[in-house]
Parts: C-alpha cells; structure tokens; sequence
C-alpha cells in the first residue's frame, strides 16, 4: 500500500560555526511514498484523511459538453474562466493569463479534484481601474502576446499583434474608468502585466478556484464554444 503526501518540502539546513541559527541553503519538492512495510503508524495517522480528501477530490460538480483547452488567440478554457468570473464583481471586464491556467480538461464530468488542478494556486479575485492609456497598454499586451484569455469585450489584432480595433463599455471622454477584474497576482504586475501596477485593488472576497468551484456546482452542464472575442487578421483586409 502507498500514500502520497502532497507539497512535502526537503530542506537542506546550514549550521553556521558559533551561531544557534539555521539557514536554508536550498530545498527541493518531492512527493514521498510511505511503504505500509516502513512506517504502519505513520499510514495509521494518514489513512482517515487520506480517505477524506480522495472522496471529496473525486466528486462531481457539473459535466462538459466540449474539451476545455488552453490555447491563442482565445481557447474555450480561458472562455470558460473569464466568463464565469465575471458573476462575481462588478466589472467590465475580466482579464487572466495563459500561464495561470495549469490544465486541460476533456469532454464528460468535472470532479472538484479536476478544478484544483486546474487552479492550483491561491490567487484572490480583485477589481481595479485603468484609464483610457492603460487600457490600451492592455489591449496592445494581448495581442502582442497573440491573445490570452479575457472577457467582456471585443479585439481584432494583425498576425504581427497590433490592434486594429476593440470595443470599450465605457467613455474615456466622460472622465470613466473601466473595471477591470483579475487576480491579484496579475493585478500586483505578474506575467509582466505593468500596466495594473500602482492601482488600487478592491478584494472581491473570493478567491479564483472558489469562483471556479462555486459556479460549476451551480450549473448542470458547462457549454462553451469559441467565438468571435478577439479576431486575426491580415494587413491587406
């Protein structure tokens, strides 16, 4: 019989000569397997828990009609994630990134297990604001970066990633700003989204894979296609 621990950190500690203090000097991830030969008690500790987590890890929450994948210029997975988010704040738009996404996940049922992989990471929702400029220094981000995954309005970009036009839900000419919903990480600069930095950040109260979470356990059957978000074109059109 074998457990899997998850997120078990190995650290390699540094006696420094004539100081009671430790450093560490380096670590590595690792997940261990306990053999039930080498440690019973240690398996006696874990089994309940482990029984615990694999049934709440494995149960349903909502069926796909369609892969949900990764991709650019749009994928029906950031469609997925930018759509749904958007049921949770008040804001024009939501904007995520490629990278943050960290799986796939095929046609059929979507197990709570499935999501955590899908969002690993406990990133928090938050709104902030741009003005006219920053809002194009993300527009112009998304299609030099050949698209990522947003929702709310609408791009058509050349092949070379300049943007061509886009439809903005507010007026800049007003003295509006438009709200933009993202996760903190992004909002703080990550993925070299600069054009958030130095903004303030209003905490939604929820974070990204509870979002995820929540609404696939609201909703039967998740129907999501590609559509016509963001548009390639060439210079000659």
């Amino acid at each position: 019989m074998k457990f899997k621990l998850y997120y078990i950190y190995i650290g390699a500690l540094l006696l420094l000569a004539c100081s009671p203090s430790y450093n560490l000097q380096s670590h590595e991830d690792k997940v261990v397997a306990i053999q039930s030969s080498a440690d019973s008690t240690s398996l006696a500790i874990i089994a309940p828990y482990q029984k615990a987590i694999e049934k709440e890890m494995s149960e349903v929450l909502t069926y796909t009609k369609y892969d949900l994948e990764k991709g650019r210029p749009q994928s029906t997975l950031g469609n997925f994630v930018t759509d749904l988010c958007l049921n949770y704040a008040d804001a024009d738009i939501c904007v995520m990134n490629n990278g943050g996404l960290r799986t796939t996940i095929n046609v059929g049922n979507i197990t709570r297990g499935k999501l955590y992989e899908l969002m690993p990471f406990e990133n928090e929702l938050v709104l902030l604001e741009l003005d006219e400029s920053d809002y194009a220094g993300l527009l112009n981000y998304i299609c030099k970066r050949g698209g990522e995954p947003f929702s709310g309005i609408n791009i058509t970009m050349t092949k070379e990633g300049d943007v061509i036009k886009h439809s903005t839900p507010v007026d800049f000419k007003k003295g509006e700003k438009i709200k933009v919903l993202t996760s903190d990480y992004l909002a703080n600069g990550g993925d070299k989204m600069s054009f958030f930095q130095g903004k303030e950040q209003i905490k939604v109260g929820i974070k990204l894979r509870d979002a995820i979470i929540d609404y696939c356990s609201k909703t039967d059957t998740i129907d999501i296609q590609l559509d016509n978000r963001i548009k390639v074109i060439s210079n000659e059109q």
